[in-house]
Order: C-alpha cells, then structure tokens, then sequence
C-alpha cells in the first residue's frame, strides 16, 4: 500500500509503479488525508492486518513488537513487523544478496527518502569530488536518517553544484521489447526501435536493452519481467492488433503472474468507435492484463480529437502498437507520463573528427579519458568513410555535466597528435551527417585547415596563421 502524497519525490513516484516487479499487488491511497484513505481502505477491502517496514529506531518505532494493534486514534488493524530487529546493514544485505529492486535514489547518496522538502543526500556518504557513494556503503547504520537534513544543513547535503544537479547525475535506464514475428524474419524493416531510443534519450533517459522477441506469449513475459525489474520504465512495441498473432498483452500478463480482463472502459470505447461494425476481434483490443495498475492513459489523434485507443500501462511498462506512425502518435502520452514522474537534464555531447583512419592509434587516449572521466561520461570511437571534410574517424563524448564534458573535450584535443584533428562539433544529433554545431578549438591542426578547404566545417580563426 502507498499514498499518493504531493510531497513524495517523483524517483518514489515511479519507482512504486516497479515496485509491483516484487509480485505483490499494490494499493494507492489517492485521498489528501493518509489516516481517512487507510480508514476508506481497510472498510472497502475488509483488511485486518498490514505488514510494515518498521525497524526499531525508527520514529514510530517505539513501543511495537512483531504484532501489535494500531494506534489509539487510528483506523483498528493488526500492524506485522517482520524485520523490526534488522539492522541497516542487514537491510541491504537482504536486497543485493536477492538482487532486489529498489528506488535508484539510494544508488546516489540517499538512505532515508520522506518528502521533496526534507529528503537529501546523506552527508557521510559525500566524497571528496562532490558526488555521493550509493546507500549500501554507509558504514554506520546510525547515521541512516543524516539525509532528513533541516533547511539549514541542505547546502552541505547536495553534490557540488547545488540541487539541480543531483538530477542531471542520475541514471534513469529504459529497456524496450520490440515484439513481432515478422521482424525477427526480415519481412518487415524496423523503425520503431531508433525512434524509441532517440526520443528516450532527448529527455535524459538512457536505454540499456532492447531485446526482439517472437510472437510467442511465454517469451514476451520473461523478457517483459526481467526488464521490468531492472528498468526504472519498460516500452513494448508491438503485437496489441485485433489477430490471432497479437498476443502481447497476454504476455505481459503472464509475466506480472495475472490474467487478461476486457476492459470495461476501452470495451465502451471501441463499440462507440466502430459502431454496428464492431465484431469479437475488435473487441480482442480491449482485453488488458487484469492488473491492480493497469491504467488507460489518453491520447490526441492525429486530427487533435481524443483517440479510442488510449494508451495502455501497466505497472511501469508502456504498450505501444508496432505500426509505426500510430507508435509516434502515442509516444508524446508515453513522454508525458515519464517527465511528470521526473524532470531529468538532457544529455550533451562533443563529437571529434579525425583524420586517423586507425582506432588502435586513440585507444590509449581514450583508456585515459575512461579513467578519469568514465563514470560520469559516455566514450565511442566510430570510424567512417567518404566524409566531405576528410574525416576518417569519429570520437565522441557525451554527458549530462557540460562542464565536465568541455574540460574531458580540452584534454582530449591536448593528448592528440600532431595533424589528426579536423574539428570538434556540439551537440550532435546523428553521426551519419554534419549535424551539430562547429567549435573553435583551442588547439588547432593541419586537419583543421584541411576541413575548412573541404568547405562543410567552420575555419577557426588561428588556423589562418597555419
């Protein structure tokens, strides 16, 4: 069970929505008032006992034992404290040693969440770079709630940089299943996969897997489960149409251990759609896992009406159609729902162009750059061919950290040879083409000469001199 509270940290918002990867159903108290939504809650499901995380120290804690009844003033039930003796230690030896989900929150510094006005990094787990080391490695479980900081211990609490930042640093990772028969044979050529990832990643997302499974429901729900487990969000593309082939939705109802429902409201819907033209394979469409989370999320049509085929999520995977102009068209639902739940800083990025055909030839650069810089930034080499400015070699760095990435861009261009740089471009959109935004080095080259000759870059101005 969860309240829906204003205040609750949007990685806690999405993160109840993975939580259901546990296998438990989850109830959300949607009421302002926690004890009148506990009290609607208990008389409407007829509950007599609920199982809390109390542990003794916590503020609550004082007084409860295994089993004790609520509070005087509270809605009556049984509270069950099942791990009220363990330790912060035996805490996280439970969930890495289960390789259990958890809120990414406590994988950057955090090891006691409340509200967005008192939750911050814990301040003894601040290394001496700005950044925090992840909850596990707080040696002294008495310093657990440090992270409740007053606002007058919140400067010391954040990373270097202030509170924007501990957003940029985050890693939210998506995994999309691409499902379809025809894809795996070649028939069809897929689209949906670059378009996912490039829309992902243009609000901070960064996609760690994408796995194309056949129509097979047994398949779709053991990649469905495992990537919902480990993914803060889970995009299906394909197999949600009215034939027998389309069999999605009874996948990813297998893989949360559910059956598939017709649902009323998409029921209602598609006979208003179709009208006296409705048949059972229409209605095939408005069958959904059975799930406590399953929610229908709406979507504008291409004419700027409400479309009858709203979007369907469940827990924190997103089912979208394979057909690739109606999967754009409910991509901008799925957008919303993912930046409502967090506001994540774009990725950027610094693009290198060499006149080195050979990789081995950067790799030790690259070796040191990772080592500094690795962890905090994304490193590829790509080599390429007929290149108008010459180009033979691609390397790129991309991050969230502008600054860092234009300090790990200066080093670079420091440790490179003599003769190899063209040019260095901004924010890049594709390695296919020119398509970012030049910039003057400071370090200069015959290369940079030989690009400004090729006609598609900009000439730095020091490279006149050359």
């Amino acid at each position: 069970m969860h309240h829906v509270a204003s205040q609750a940290l949007p990685s806690q918002r999405l993160f109840m929505l993975c939580c259901c990867s546990y296998g438990l159903k989850t109830h959300f108290l949607t009421h302002h008032d926690f004890k009148a939504g506990l009290e609607e809650f208990l008389q409407e499901a007829g509950t007599a006992a609920i199982v809390l995380g109390t542990r003794r120290g916590d503020p609550n804690a004082e007084g409860q034992e295994y089993f004790c009844p609520s509070s005087a003033g509270w809605p009556p039930f049984m509270r069950i404290n099942p791990i009220l003796d363990w330790s912060y230690a035996d805490v996280w030896g439970f969930l890495k040693a289960c390789r259990l989900p958890y809120c990414c929150l406590y994988d950057h510094g955090y090891t006691s969440l409340g509200g967005v006005h008192n939750t911050l990094p814990n301040s003894a787990l601040k290394k001496s770079d700005g950044t925090f080391a992840p909850a596990h490695a707080l040696a002294d479980g008495r310093l657990e709630r440090s992270g409740r900081a007053t606002k007058q211990r919140r400067s010391e609490s954040l990373p270097s940089g202030g509170a924007a930042s501990v957003t940029s640093s985050m890693s939210w990772v998506a995994g999309i299943v691409v499902i379809g028969d025809e894809i795996l044979s070649g028939k069809v050529e897929d689209t949906n996969t670059p378009f996912l990832c490039k829309k992902l990643h243009d609000i901070g997302w960064t996609v760690c897997k994408v796995s194309f499974v056949p129509d097979d429901i047994a398949v779709i729900a053991k990649e469905v489960a495992a990537l919902s487990s480990s993914c803060q969000a889970v995009v299906t593309s394909g197999g949600v149409g009215p034939t027998l082939d389309d069999v999605t939705m009874e996948g990813i109802a297998a893989a949360f251990g559910v059956d598939v429902i017709r649902h009323p409201d998409l029921e209602e819907s598609l006979l208003h759609y179709f009208g006296d033209d409705t048949t059972p394979a229409h209605l095939k469409m408005a069958d959904t896992p059975g799930d406590d989370t399953t929610r229908l999320i709406p979507v504008m049509a291409d004419n700027g009406t409400l479309s009858p085929f709203p979007l369907v999520a469940v827990r924190n995977v997103f089912v979208l159609p394979g057909v690739p102009h109606l999967l754009r068209q409910k991509w901008s639902a799925v957008s919303a729902e993912l930046q409502a739940a967090v506001q994540l800083a774009p990725f950027s990025n610094r693009v290198v162009r060499l006149a080195e055909e050979d990789e081995a030839a950067v790799a030790p650069l690259l070796d040191t750059l990772a080592q500094q810089w690795g962890s905090e930034m994304a490193i590829g080499s790509y080599p390429v061919s007929g290149q108008r400015d010459g180009a033979r070699l691609l390397v790129t760095l991309e991050s969230k950290q502008t600054d860092r990435l234009d300090a790990a861009l200066e080093q670079f261009e420091d440790m490179l040879p003599t003769g190899i740089l063209i040019s260095a471009q901004k924010d890049v959109s594709s390695l296919s083409g020119h398509s970012g935004h030049s910039i003057v080095s400071r370090r200069n080259s015959l290369g940079s000469v030989q690009s400004a000759l090729g006609g598609s870059s900009r000439l730095p101005s020091s490279a006149l001199s050359q």
